[in-house]
């Protein structure tokens, strides 16, 4: 649930992109809608054991939409936020081998402009899973021990040098268990432990006693031609609901120590394919052998856009370098892209079938609207649309003509 950030753009490039967003505007014939007033949600964290406490608050969107997270200072914590409901989720941040660890704590909260509204939380004592790991009849020294429930939570400790664990913290109701060996040898069946209550400690044994295979997955677009990039998938075991998540690069992925049998691939959208889960083809996994002849294909295309850009000074002169992008009838962004040396784009990505599409195109980024066509002109940006797509299938447009800069704030120029 994090977020990566770059800040790259110095004060100049600043300017730029504010004159851009202006002309973006423009082009849309919308304002900056204002921005509504804030509210803000306060009130205390109380823990039912006592003692100081140690919690990170996260919020998400009403549709559990990931937003922010912070460490709350002593009790009380205070959130500013736009109007809207949102949900808070509160979580001890003792580490998960403590069995007297809080279980997170949920509460949902409507916030109003300019007001302010309180919400309590009080922490409870978690359900905690203990036990021993064997691997090969030995203690499995380190061996991975995961815990998840059914509304896809996941708790994750490893095991002492005697192979020994406990899993803290755990929501009430009923959970696999699974378990990977550090050595990467032995393999064994989930452990299902159902109806855990709040407060309440199970103890189990963990037995790894087959050993385990590998298998090796080739990564094929619907076209059949090879996946490129680096990105994560994961396979499912289809004996045992057990996953193991591996990277994948050049076109392919390989997973180690494996239980033995047949295997589902839990795959994310990459590029203009979307996400996929569906079997991997001829993935039979023996105990202490590879399987190297395993395949998975994406198969779901998302929709492309194809059009040139012209001069409004001829209409044939193309415009190299022309920022083009393509927003759905909400507003969000789906694709951006620059014309290539004929003036011409593809506008893609994992786009489903849809109407009320927009392209927007501007001049260059970084010139300040000025780029070379019939001749160096000053120009600015320009909508074409609505437009209707398909999944799978091209959109082809018609040209779309760059509008010079002209008016009685903003004189053409242009030198022929």
């Amino acid at each position: 649930m994090g977020t990566s950030t770059n800040r790259r753009r110095r004060a100049t490039a600043l300017v730029l992109a504010l004159g851009l967003l202006a002309s973006l505007l423009l082009a849309l014939g919308t304002a900056a809608p204002a921005q509504a007033a804030s509210g803000k949600v306060v009130g205390q964290v109380i823990g039912s054991q006592g003692g100081k406490l140690r919690v990170e608050m996260l919020w998400f969107d009403k549709g559990w939409n990931y937003l922010g997270r912070r460490k709350v200072e002593g009790d009380i914590y205070s959130l500013s936020l736009q109007p809207g409901t949102y949900r808070l989720q509160f979580v001890d941040q003792r580490p998960s081998y403590d069995v007297t660890k809080y279980a997170p704590s949920d509460v949902t909260v409507t916030v109003k402009g300019g007001g302010i509204v309180q919400r309590d939380v009080r922490m409870r004592r978690g359900a905690a899973i203990t036990g021993t790991v064997k691997a090969g009849g030995r203690p499995a020294a380190g061996a991975r021990v995961v815990a998840a429930n059914a509304n896809e939570q996941s708790y994750e400790v490893k095991a002492n040098g005697k192979g020994q664990f406990a899993v803290g913290g755990l929501p009430a109701g009923s959970y696999s268990v699974f378990t990977y060996d550090r050595k990467d040898t032995w393999v064994g069946k989930s452990r299902y432990v159902p109806g855990l209550k709040r407060g309440q400690a199970k103890n189990v044994g963990l037995a790894l006693t087959k050993r385990g295979g590998s298998l090796l997955v080739q990564l094929r677009r619907g076209d059949g031609t090879k996946m490129t990039g680096s990105f994560y998938v994961t396979a499912v075991s289809k004996a045992t609901g057990q996953f193991w998540t591996a990277r994948a690069r050049r076109g392919e992925v390989a997973f180690p120590n494996l239980y033995p049998g047949g295997y589902t691939m839990v795959a994310p959208g990459v590029g203009n394919w979307f996400a996929r889960t569906a079997g991997i083809q001829g993935a039979s996994v023996k105990a202490g052998r590879a399987d190297l002849a395993a395949s998975f294909r994406w198969t779901k295309r998302g929709a492309w856009i194809t059009g040139y850009v012209v001069d409004e000074m001829d209409g044939e002169t193309p415009m190299a370098r022309a920022q083009v992008m393509v927003f759905d009838k909400a507003g969000h962004k789906l694709d951006e892209t620059l014309t290539n040396a004929g003036g011409w784009f593809t506008l893609d990505g994992q786009i489903a079938t849809q109407s009320g599409l927009k392209i927007v195109v501007n001049p260059e980024p970084d010139r300040g609207g000025y780029m070379q066509g019939a001749a160096w002109c000053q120009f600015k940006g320009t909508t074409s649309g609505p437009w209707s797509v398909r999944t799978g299938e091209e959109t082809p447009v018609d040209a779309i003509v760059l509008p010079h800069a002209t008016g009685k704030d903003v004189p053409s120029q242009c030198v022929v």
